[in-house]
């Protein structure tokens, strides 16, 4: 049984969790609008799956240990790139997605790249060019095949075709911190301030509100009021606010770069350059579907990603908060399984990674590796790394299977229901013993594997970086743990060669992570950390061997630890 359009653009059948007498149903879709001709500079069209949950979500990550300025602004730190122009082509989600990964790169220390649009909105599988789209959509493409550059993709205002061209990184971390919901403003000012600016969306008008529409295309100056509840229909870029904005309802606005031009806008009282506005918070739905790009790795020609979700997330299967996927991947080539990565569709609690190496179609076999007790704070697309690399053999056949527990929505696993469908390839269970196809759901689960030829992803050295900083490491260390074998403490040490987000974990020989020691934004630098011997909950772990393992960008480095007792 289908279940049809219940709520607006989405239909939803609710299962109980105990005796199924008819599986999870996936979720209607449907195509994106047409634009009409007064809304080419606009284009942003919102998913058509419940995201309501993702403000909330987010908002129990906010911090009272990091005091917000009154005004923040990310260009006075060098994080945003320069002002672009989309023309008459409602590609501002293309717009927003690039200036998201250029603005990952320089707050990395990576340097000012030009991102193609033109490949982003292009490339993705849906290919909605001119017609509009959303961050989904681009995720899935720069997270499977990469990122190419301006110069060997120029923009283009119109539909084109897709360019072959080299892809120097790929996205393998994305958060979403709203969906359909506006954040309370200190939760989007944290992670503003914790990751740097974030890709957001506005009402920024349309046929049926000409006066704000007006106001919104005419804008040189002052702060933008709208009360109206309107969805979004454009694709903006949040980089600072000032608390001290006087408006019409009050005060407080935000800083957002659009995507219309130096001709349009102001500087909002900083350098030279227009094509920003103030906007008061609260205002247009300016908040709503907010996300951030957290990592990307360098790409070259040996990793690749095994995959079958081609459209990536763009619906969601369940029937409570538990729920399980699997893929089933052909390995084409000799090398090594390193990441297991796929979407979530909610803050999740734990999100266990296994790889088999057979499958009868109801049962696993032949454990080949495990990665347990992951979590995620945001809804979006994330990576399980494996605590040592899988050989791999061309021709094989890999099966990976991941449990998924959300805190609160009750359909944990992702699925391509726009994309064809792969038969007999994609599977989902309540209880990971027995699985059932999903072909007559014409969906496919958005798990995929990242493989490489090597025992190590490749990585660039930014110490070859005339810009890096001297005296800084060279490379990903987790150079020694003193003393090992160890009773009751040890000292960890790891290099890391660039700022970012760092991972130092502790696992067991069955891959538990048994203790997150760090899990968090750190310099380039030296660092040491302590471990007692103890699990996240402070209890003491048994004596024996342990693995530890430090992940930062695309790279992993480990260390066998021995705790006598």
């Amino acid at each position: 049984m289908r279940c049809a359009g219940l709520i607006g653009l989405i239909g939803m059948c609710l299962l109980a969790t105990g005796a199924m007498a008819e599986p999870p149903v996936l979720w209607d879709q449907v195509d994106p609008p047409v634009k009409a001709e007064a809304d080419l500079r606009l284009g942003f069209v919102p998913p058509n799956f419940s995201t309501t949950h993702y403000a909330a979500a987010a908002a129990r990550n906010l911090r009272g240990d990091k005091a917000l300025p009154t005004r923040y602004d990310a260009r006075t730190l060098g994080y945003v790139s320069p002002v672009k122009n989309q023309g008459a082509c409602g590609a501002c989600y293309a717009f927003g997605s690039a200036a998201d990964i250029e603005s990952r790169l320089l707050v990395d220390g990576a340097g000012l790249y030009d991102v193609s649009e033109n490949a982003i909105k292009e490339c993705h599988y849906l290919g909605s060019s001119c017609e509009g789209g959303n961050q989904f959509m681009t995720m899935s493409y720069l997270t499977r095949t990469g990122v190419t550059l301006e110069a060997c993709d120029p923009y283009s205002a119109t539909n084109t075709a897709c360019a072959v061209c080299q892809r120097p990184f790929v996205v393998t971390d994305w958060c979403a911190v709203s969906g359909s919901s506006v954040p309370d403003p200190s939760v989007i000012k944290q992670y503003l301030m914790d990751y740097g600016p974030l890709h957001t969306s506005v009402f920024a008008g349309d046929t049926s509100n000409p006066a704000f529409s007006s106001q919104f295309n005419t804008y040189t100056g002052g702060t933008l009021y709208y009360t109206g509840t309107n969805t979004p229909n454009h694709s903006v870029f949040l980089v600072g606010w000032d608390d001290d904005i006087v408006h019409a309802g009050g005060t407080g606005a935000w800083i957002v770069k659009n995507s219309w031009g130096t001709n349009w806008g102001s500087t909002c009282d900083y350098g030279v350059s227009r094509g920003y506005f103030y906007i008061a918070y609260g205002s247009a739905s300016i908040g709503m579907y907010t996300s951030f790009v957290k990592e990307y790795m360098v790409a070259d020609d040996s990793f690749s990603t095994l995959s079958r979700d081609e459209a990536g997330y763009s619906g969601a299967l369940g029937g409570g908060t538990t729920f399980w996927g699997l893929v089933s991947l052909d390995v084409p080539d000799d090398g090594y399984l390193h990441r297991v990565e796929f979407f979530t569709t909610d803050r999740t609690t734990d999100v266990d990674v296994f790889v088999y190496g057979a499958f009868n179609g109801t049962s696993l076999s032949n454990q080949l590796a495990s990665d347990l007790d992951n979590s995620y704070d945001e809804p979006g697309y994330h990576y399980a790394q494996l605590a040592a690399p899988v050989a791999l053999t061309a021709g094989q056949t890999l099966y990976l299977a991941v449990k998924f527990v959300n805190e609160s929505y009750s359909y944990p696993l992702a699925v391509d229901g726009d994309g064809p469908v792969n038969t007999g390839k994609s599977y989902y269970s309540f209880t990971g013993s027995t699985w059932s196809s999903l072909a007559s759901y014409d969906a496919d689960v958005t798990i995929r594997a990242r493989v490489g030829t090597g025992t190590a992803l490749s990585v660039e050295d930014p110490a070859d970086d005339p810009a890096a900083g001297a005296g800084l490491p060279r490379d990903l260390r987790l150079d020694t743990a003193w003393p090992n074998p160890f009773n009751p403490t040890t000292n960890i040490s790891y290099s890391l060669p660039w700022p970012g987000q760092v991972r130092l974990t502790v696992h067991d020989l069955k891959g538990a992570r048994v203790r997150t020691l760090v899990n968090e934004h750190r310099p380039a630098g030296n660092w040491t950390v302590l471990w007692d011997g103890t699990d996240d909950r402070g209890g003491r772990v048994p004596s024996g061997v342990y693995f530890c393992r430090v992940g930062a960008g695309d790279e992993s480095r480990g260390l066998k630890l021995v705790l006598l007792k």
